[in-house]
């Protein structure tokens, strides 16, 4: 790292600057770079005022990642006028650059905003703009739904890109065509087992889903409407022994029937329970 791009901040005997990592590292006066922050340098003003800024910088692109997912999981329409707006952010240029993109008829990987356009490329290497307009809108393609995302996949690895949004690399799960298939696919968890439930209230906020003592749940959109799935959890506290249940899912307030849950509900579904399931604790005498 050559630090002598950062902007330092000088503070008498010491200088700080925050790395490419938004971690604060200090250098003497001499100018020697630090391997930490010394105590008594973490105690001057302009150590505090540094990293306030970092804490609003992690905030900021916190709020950023949340967002986007949201639109992701959502299918929502963006407006291009909004990509355009923030695409100078890095901390926000971070999450959209790289993602396979729909505009219209049309799909690519967003690959560079300019004055007039959205550039997207698609898999033959061709440019595509997309105007800003006032009305223009795209949408963050679900893997699920891409015809040829191994393709997509490959050319991203070509290309060197990666997404700040796990989108084409996102562990994706098809429904099987027959119901009794699918019926042994939401029942798979059943009887997992965490030691405590708090560890299981961890995990499961700390993958970003909606975790409680009786459930654990995802929300996203799809053929139209919004569909929770639900991995049911039987637990009364949180130090408490929790098991895992079925897998179900809802849409406005009532079950869905298998066989009407679209394909990225299902792959949202699935890849919440195996994440939750793999956090389980192993039973070492039967090997749960």
């Amino acid at each position: 790292m050559n630090t002598d791009d950062l902007a330092w901040l000088d503070a008498g005997d010491y200088s700080f600057a925050l790395g490419p990592d938004n971690k604060i590292i200090a250098r003497n006066a001499a100018g020697r770079v630090l391997k930490t922050v010394p105590a008594k340098a973490r105690k001057l003003p302009e150590f505090d005022m540094l990293d306030g800024q970092r804490v609003t910088l992690e905030q900021h692109e916190q709020s950023n990642r949340d967002q986007v997912q949201e639109w992701f999981l959502q299918g929502d329409t963006i407006p291009v006028l909004v990509v355009h707006a923030v695409w100078k952010d890095a901390l926000w240029r971070k999450y959209f650059q790289g993602l396979i993109v729909s505009h219209e008829s049309e799909s690519g990987m967003l690959q560079e905003v300019t004055d007039t356009s959205l550039q997207l490329v698609d898999l033959d290497g061709e440019t595509i703009e997309i105007p800003v307009t006032d009305s223009g809108v795209l949408t963050i393609l679900h893997p699920a739904l891409i015809d040829e995302v191994e393709q997509w996949r490959e050319f991203a690895s070509e290309l060197g890109v990666h997404q700040g949004l796990d989108q084409l690399f996102r562990d994706v799960y098809f429904k099987p065509a027959d119901a009794e298939s699918q019926r042994k696919a939401v029942n798979a968890y059943s009887g997992g087992k965490y030691a405590r439930c708090s560890h299981l209230l961890g995990r499961g906020r700390g993958g970003g889903f909606r975790t409680t003592l009786g459930e654990v749940a995802v929300i996203v959109h799809d053929s139209g409407q919004e569909v929770t799935a639900s991995l049911d959890v039987n637990s009364w506290d949180p130090s408490d022994e929790a098991e895992l249940g079925a897998l179900d899912f809802k849409a406005n307030g009532k079950r869905l029937p298998l066989a009407d849950v679209g394909p990225v509900a299902w792959s949202e579904g699935i890849r919440m329970c195996e994440y939750i399931y793999a956090g389980r604790t192993i039973d070492t005498d039967d090997n749960q």
